[in-house]
Order: structure tokens, then sequence, then C-alpha cells
């Protein structure tokens, strides 16, 4: 019981008080004390509920999350460097590349093609990071 109930049954249940509770009064405050328990109780029996259904979902959950054959070992990340990567170099010319000779009165006109090169640039060496 709480403080509350407990002083109020000693309340009712004294010799010493001045005027005692009438019987509409008494019914009203046992009734308010019935239905504070009735809540308290009904608070209890929820958050129990709650918490098994929560475990009965938290033991379901756990078991196939393993099954799932997900990785043991966890997997190496790149690291990152601070030094920026060189890009490859890459040079274009543009050679025009004459037609064969056409008997048509129309002046045949060159079509350039493109050349490009590219040169790979050098690839940077790992540093052994410091102990």
């Amino acid at each position: 019981m709480e403080d509350f109930e407990h002083e109020l049954a000693r309340m009712m249940r004294a010799t010493q008080a001045d005027t005692p509770f009438e019987d509409q009064h008494r019914r009203r405050l046992q009734a308010g004390v019935r239905a504070r328990r009735r809540a308290r109780t009904v608070w209890m029996a929820t958050g129990s509920a709650l918490t098994i259904a929560g475990l009965g979902v938290g033991l379901e959950v756990l078991p196939s999350a393993s099954a799932q054959g997900g990785p043991a070992v966890p997997h190496h990340r790149p690291t990152s460097t601070t030094a920026p990567v060189p890009l490859p170099t890459r040079t274009c010319t543009t050679v025009p590349v004459p037609s064969p000779a056409h008997t048509s009165t129309t002046v045949p006109v060159p079509i350039p093609t493109r050349t490009c090169t590219t040169v790979p640039s050098p690839v940077p060496t790992p540093s052994s990071p410091a102990k």
C-alpha cells in the first residue's frame, strides 16, 4: 500500500477523529482506493506483458540474424591517404586523314582522326604506420 492509502485507512479507523466520515464519503473513498489498486494492477500487468513480448521478439530475431550467414570476420576497409592520387596524363592529337579520290564534281573534305595516348601515373607506395 502507498502512504496515502495507509493514512486514509488510519483516518477511517481512528476513533479519535473529531468528526467521523459519513457513509457516503466512506464509500467514495473506498471506491477511490479500489480504483487506484485496479489502475496500478493494470499498469503492472501491461508492463509485464510488453516486457515478455519484447523478449520474445528479441529471442526470435537474434537466432535468425545469426543464421543468415553473415560474415564472422569484419571486412577490411580501404585506408585513406592524405596525399592526392595522381591522375594519368592524356595527350591527344588530331590528324587529318585524306579520303580516297572521287570522280564526282564535289571536293572531298578530309575527316580528322583523333589519336589519344595515356601515360600511366606512378603508383604510390604504401607507407608503413609508425609504432
